[in-house]
């Protein structure tokens, strides 16, 4: 088969997407689909990822030509093109170049669609949902979602077309496990894009309250933004008194960014809205046990089973609904177990994610999926 991916950008400093797409690309390439990522030029492309591999690139211009791009899929003949977005008007026209020339697309909203995002800017979305947005979403071959709350949210929205649940996948070598506890420092990590949906402001709030019996822990926060939201941020320190115990750093990358997540004793992104997270996937690769939130699609980090407390290895971390109280009592909870029993709950989430959620035995699932709608047998992991 031969598929394109487009993605209208793909920066370093970018959010998930950025990272799982040019991972489900490489994926695809090395099980051996004739695989195409499109994307516009930037200044800190994050295409290394398919460096070595069969997949193709096509850089696009910002004077580049929606002509130009009808003539480049039809010369090509793609079988499948896969959208990796919404709202954006350049997703529709592509869209509507497929459904000119009978080419099947899927849309990936990746969290687009999710209630919190709906919300943003809401009058324009309704807008668009009602111009072109929901004609391209049903008119797709498929619409392919992170985690089911993702294909619910998706459904509730009013989309008739069929729903698959695939999950991001990471490079669980490159966020490879810490062996040791030795090293690990008494420090929570928030680690993403600095946005107000990521709740850091009510985190904040509750490492006030907490810092008083927890002297010895940090807090830091590392990741890029707004310039003007960060030094709002920065301000909120300083007027609770927390600029000894809590910090803002800019984004790390690489190396440097493996080794922050395995000196740290617990992750937490305490997120308002996430269709996958996928710096939670990398903080448990790397053994760091995770505090998020039920809006994300995460809810098993508290264990299974009836040895769900605290103190026992069965959870990974913790998952709580979005307020401070609960975001105060699993910081509290955490933070008061001895750094051994939080490393061995690490050890368990890393056990996880590499069986679950290595990006290659996603790009096979993804896969079936393009096969399917080529006239092959349904999946299993199709939301009904």
């Amino acid at each position: 088969m031969k598929v394109l991916t487009f993605l209208t950008g793909i920066s370093l400093r970018g959010g998930g997407p950025s990272r799982s797409v040019p991972l489900l690309v490489r994926g695809l390439a090395e099980i051996g689909v004739d695989v195409t990522l499109m994307t516009y030029r930037m200044e800190d492309m994050n295409t290394h990822a398919i460096d070595g591999t069969s997949a193709k690139l096509k850089i696009l211009e910002s004077t580049t030509s929606y002509q130009e791009i009808e003539s480049f899929i039809l010369d090509e003949g793609f079988e499948i093109i896969q959208l990796q977005s919404v709202w954006d008007l350049r997703y529709h026209k592509v869209a509507k170049i497929a459904r000119n020339h009978n080419i099947p697309y899927i849309i990936t909203p990746r969290g687009m669609l999710e209630p919190w995002s709906l919300m943003q800017k809401r009058w324009k979305k309704r807008i668009a949902l009602f111009l072109y947005q929901m004609q391209d979403l049903n008119k797709a071959a498929c619409i392919y979602t992170t985690a089911e709350m993702e294909a619910m949210h998706v459904r509730d929205l009013g989309v008739k077309a069929p729903v698959s649940i695939i999950n991001n996948g990471i490079e669980t070598d490159e966020y490879s496990c810490r062996t040791s506890v030795s090293g690990v420092k008494k420090q929570v990590l928030f680690l993403s894009r600095i946005h107000p949906k990521k709740g850091i402001e009510l985190l904040l709030e509750a490492w006030k309250n907490l810092h008083p019996n927890f002297p010895d822990w940090q807090l830091l926060i590392a990741g890029n933004g707004d310039d003007e939201y960060v030094e709002s941020l920065k301000g909120i320190l300083e007027n609770y008194g927390l600029k000894e115990c809590a910090k803002i750093i800019p984004p790390v990358f690489g190396e440097e960014k493996h080794s922050l997540y395995c000196s740290t004793a617990v992750f937490c992104l305490p997120s308002f809205s996430e269709n996958f997270g996928m710096v939670i996937a990398e903080a448990l690769s790397c053994g760091v046990p995770v505090i998020t939130t039920n809006n994300t699609p995460w809810l098993f980090l508290n264990g299974e089973g009836p040895s769900r407390n605290a103190g026992t290895v069965e959870r990974m971390g913790w998952c709580i609904d979005l307020n401070l109280g609960s975001l105060t009592n699993a910081l509290r909870e955490a933070m008061a177990l001895p750094i051994e029993v939080l490393y061995e709950m690490g050890q368990k989430g890393s056990a996880m994610i590499k069986e679950r959620y290595h990006y290659r035995s996603v790009a096979l699932k993804t896969a079936l999926l393009y096969e399917w709608i080529l006239g092959g047998k349904r999946p299993e992991f199709m939301y009904d």
